[in-house]
């Protein structure tokens, strides 16, 4: 039966819905513009809207979702069933972290704390900001997963290729000028406390601040673009391109990937590393030997030929091998037993989160929510892989996955940069898809 404007589509028999002109203008917006200037601004971290730190055009977007997206849709009110039961949720683990202060105090000495400006007792101001920019992740990723349409995936790429063009557009800038070409960030990293890497005396890293290339010389830049550094900028744009290489979209694969090498990131190579690693496995297992061979070629050429030996050593080996590394192994170690040393309660929820930042996500997790908090962050990343069936892009969506589990278990201990999280969505909306198939008539 046709649909007519003012009305909605009815089974046989049964009286016809009518439906608001507001209800109907309402629907349009939700399925168009809004999604679509979400997605393209979501990689966007270092350009802020207003002076309060943190409110990013995507940010600002999905806290205002609720009042935006008014309408009477079922996918609404679940929407705002998520909003109230995240902040709830949030409020009662973090009064269950900080009950464990009450039984004793942790030596916090050697670890990493956030900023230390109390509100009452033992909350801290940034166990609520940090608790916002977590909010913020998460309805992010819900708002996708709840109205996720094809065209999302279509903009949420297009959001990433302005990304890594504006960071091109640096990297070109810096090259022939030696000066930094950033005219849009305005945003600063890092806490009042705590100096951010090389940022030298300065409290603050600015979003515009400038790294020095090692692998191209000092007349070239790490590539970052609009996320602040260039681990943030591999761990937003890596997903991607792991994406593209499984579902075999080579011209994409290649740009991303290109601009990922100017970066010059860890992160990138082992986002890369892992992902497609796990697309080639699963296509086909012999590439195992493959890799294997690859690693032996690999050493041989580290050990005979020594651009190949300066390329590996800045991107890998010099970060494992130096004094950098051994911080980053220390401070696993002390805030991973912050928490194993302390009492039960510190051990299951943690610190509170926000109360230390750690080099990455596992030891930052254990050390802030505990042993709960931390299975449940990393429950919700990977659950979609054990619950996807084959399908068209399903092995691209694990590959996908499994390279953000492994950027952010071992390298970085972010979890506020949006895009990972789309991809996050991408593989529940497909989980739902597979799901209603199975339950469709006739199958």
């Amino acid at each position: 039966m046709a649909t007519q404007l003012g009305t909605a589509p009815h089974r046989l028999g049964a009286p016809a819905k009518r439906v608001s002109v507001y209800d109907w203008v309402s629907d349009g917006f939700v399925n168009g513009l809004f999604f679509r200037v979400l997605l393209l601004v979501a990689p966007v971290q270092s350009v802020l809207l207003t002076p309060i730190q943190g409110s990013t055009a995507a940010f600002l977007l999905v806290l205002l979702a609720p009042a935006i997206l008014v309408g009477n849709d079922p996918r609404y009110m679940r929407l705002l069933a998520f909003y109230i039961s995240f902040v709830m949720l949030y409020a009662i683990y973090l009064a269950l972290s900080l009950s464990g202060y009450l039984i004793d105090i942790p030596d916090m000495s050697r670890l990493q704390v956030i900023r230390e400006v109390y509100i009452s007792g033992y909350l801290k101001q940034t166990h609520l900001t940090q608790g916002i920019y977590l909010f913020a992740a998460a309805a992010f990723c819900y708002l996708c997963y709840v109205y996720y349409k094809e065209p999302f995936l279509k903009f949420a790429f297009f959001g990433v290729l302005f990304l890594a063009c504006y960071g091109f557009y640096e990297f070109v800038y810096y090259a022939i000028f030696h000066s930094n070409g950033d005219i849009l960030s305005n945003r600063n990293f890092g806490d009042l406390d705590t100096a951010a890497a090389g940022a030298g005396d300065h409290k603050f890293a600015t979003g515009s601040m400038v790294q020095g290339s090692t692998l191209f010389g000092s007349g070239f830049m790490r590539l970052k673009s609009l996320t602040g550094e260039p681990s943030m900028y591999a761990l937003t744009v890596t997903p991607f391109a792991v994406y593209a290489y499984a579902r075999r979209w080579w011209a994409l694969f290649g740009f991303l990937t290109l601009s990922l090498v100017l970066s010059t990131s860890t992160t990138a190579v082992l986002g890369l590393a892992v992902g497609i690693g796990y697309a080639e496995v699963r296509q086909r297992q012999e590439f195992i030997l493959y890799i294997a061979g690859a690693l032996i070629v690999g050493f041989l050429l580290y050990e005979t030929l020594a651009p190949f030996q300066h390329a590996l050593d800045t991107l890998l080996f010099e970060k494992l091998d130096t004094r950098s590394g051994d911080e980053r192994i220390s401070a696993f170690m002390n805030h991973v037993k912050v928490v194993t040393d302390g009492n039960i309660i510190r051990f299951l929820f943690g610190l509170g989160f926000g109360s230390i930042r750690s080099t990455d996500m596992l030891s930052n997790l254990l050390a802030n929510v505990g042993v709960i908090g931390t299975f449940t962050y990393f429950s919700v990343i990977l659950a979609p892989c054990f619950r996807l069936k084959r399908g068209p892009d399903s092995g691209a969506i694990v590959a996908t996955l499994l390279s953000i589990f492994a950027m952010e278990l071992l390298t970085v201990s972010e979890y506020s940069y949006l895009p990972p999280w789309f991809m996050v969505a991408l593989g529940y909306a497909r989980v739902r898809q597979q799901r209603l198939v199975l339950l469709a008539p006739g199958q």
